[in-house]
């Protein structure tokens, strides 16, 4: 393993001389008239401050019987390379180079899949490798096509639709990589959704006499003809594993799962959106057919339960239908509100009140809002920046609570959904000394007791160079799965050395 450690950091060293040599040979991004690239290489360390993880200390192969004070190390080399021509097309990728020291580093961690994102549907991620330590990846990789009011893009990308802050209402196209550092990135969602292979397109309606009251109006839809893919979450041993391990079968003990993969590779998710504004407001009406982001479990046949249990993880197709408004206050107001709204009448979750050996999926009405106001104000005496202020109210309701689940938990009554489920949410930012200091702040408190909050501090030095330390607290009363308490095993402070070019 160790050998396998070294040769992994050699062979990144190498790549990235090679392609750091070809840049600083061309001393311009600009390679020529219609290509440039552009990206950065960062090195990113998580030190450990919660308790031992519980969900890797049972008896199981994993066997992590100590706290680890390793959570991340972890090394990026990603190149963002565009082809210009003319602006009616254009042709991007992103390409990444990922090596994963965590395991090697720390003793208290035993072996595990840092990519498990790659296994087995490696090949139509574009994945070079399926490398347990090192991953070589063309995360996005698409084409722009520009005709007047008509916009396309094909190929591999993200596809946002929301904007909400720690909380994806309408933001829930792409699923997300959770396997390797939750959402605890300065940047959230950006670095954690899976790019899809998909067909987006959006016209911009003209302006017409009779209607000249409407503005800025467009059609924009989307079809994602069967890259499907399910959300990844940390593999058993992982120092951010969510999944306790089922205990081992022993005599009279419960039985063993035999779980059938569903396989929705080929099956079609598609959404489309109209959006406009009057006045000040604009907004936006949503329709999403999507299929289920986490695997749900359903026993095949009845009867008693056999040693070995069959089971299907199936992932269940939703509607969705969804809204969005934002309209910004004037002087001396200075405020700009933003609202999010997703309903689905058949979201799928787990029967709770069923026997463990007989999972079994319904459907519940299930609505998430959130809105948000941002103001830009002056904290500190000018010529200081102003401190950008984010106030945020989230809700998820649930018809007919106390019954059901949600997955990824342990199928248990005391992991049931409430009715509702609320949270506030606080971010602050203020930029200091000419703006190469940046303190941040991020606060979400659940009302049923729960918090998550990370302050941040970030230095730029030169063109090149950022360096950002962050810190992540989880905690409170309320310790049920999908809780930010539930988590509290997970705190830690965590550095990132960046030099980007």
């Amino acid at each position: 393993m160790k050998a396998n450690f070294w040769l992994t950091r050699k062979w990144l060293l190498v790549f990235s001389i090679l392609f750091l040599g070809v840049m600083e040979a061309r001393a311009e991004v600009m390679l020529s008239d219609t290509f440039s690239v552009t990206g950065f290489l960062r090195h990113q360390v998580a030190v450990h401050t919660g308790e031992t993880n519980p969900n890797n200390a049972s008896p199981n192969a994993t066997k992590q019987t100590d706290r680890n004070t390793l959570n991340l190390s972890r090394t990026f080399f990603q190149t963002e390379w565009t082809y210009l021509p003319n602006d009616a097309f254009k042709l991007y990728s992103k390409v990444k180079l990922i090596s994963d020291q965590t395991e090697a580093l720390d003793s208290d961690l035993k072996e595990y899949n840092a990519f498990p994102l790659g296994t087995p549907r490696y090949g139509t991620y574009l994945r070079a490798t399926d490398d347990k330590d090192l991953n070589a990846e063309m995360s996005e990789l698409y084409a722009d096509v520009s005709l007047g009011n008509l916009w396309v893009r094909l190929g591999k990308q993200q596809i946002v639709w929301g904007e909400m802050i720690s909380s994806r209402i309408l933001d829930i196209i792409n699923p997300l990589d959770l396997s390797w550092h939750f959402q605890f990135e300065p940047e959230e969602f950006e670095n954690i959704r899976v790019p899809q292979w998909a067909l987006r397109a959006r016209y911009n309606v003209p302006r017409i006499m009779p209607l000249r009251w409407l503005k800025d109006v467009y059609f924009e839809g989307f079809v994602n003809p069967g890259d499907v893919s399910p959300q990844v979450f940390p593999a058993p041993g992982s120092p951010y594993n969510v999944k306790p391990t089922p205990p081992t079968l022993g005599p009279g003990g419960p039985p063993v799962f035999k779980v059938t993969e569903t396989d929705r590779r080929g099956d079609a998710e598609y959404g489309f959106r109209i959006g406009g504004g009057v006045g000040q407001v604009f907004g936006t009406l949503n329709y999403l057919s999507l299929y289920s982001k986490s695997g749900f479990w359903e026993r095949k046949g009845g009867g008693p339960a056999p040693p070995n249990l069959p089971v299907d993880n199936e992932y269940p197709k939703t509607d969705l239908y969804g809204a969005s408004l934002n309209y910004s206050f004037p002087y001396p107001i200075n405020v700009t509100a933003t609202y999010e709204a997703l309903y689905s009448p058949d979201e799928p979750y787990y029967d709770a009140t069923s026997p463990l050996t007989v999972p079994h999926i319904v459907y519940k009405e299930t609505t998430k809002h959130a809105i948000r106001f941002d103001r830009s104000t002056f904290v500190l005496p000018r010529p200081i920046s102003a401190m950008m202020i984010q106030l945020q109210f989230s809700q998820t309701m649930v018809k007919d609570n106390g019954q059901v689940k949600t997955t990824p938990a342990a199928y248990s009554l005391a992991n049931n959904v409430d009715s509702a489920q609320n949270t506030i949410t606080l971010n602050l930012s203020q930029d200091l000394w000419h703006n190469n200091i940046n303190l941040s702040f991020l606060a979400v408190y659940d009302l049923d007791d729960a918090h998550y909050i990370r302050p941040g501090f970030k230095y730029k030095y030169g063109n090149h160079w950022i360096f950002d330390i962050y810190g992540v607290i989880l905690g409170g009363a309320e310790a049920r799965t999908g809780r930010f308490a539930s988590m509290y095993w997970a705190d830690e402070v965590f550095g990132r050395i960046t030099y980007q070019f």
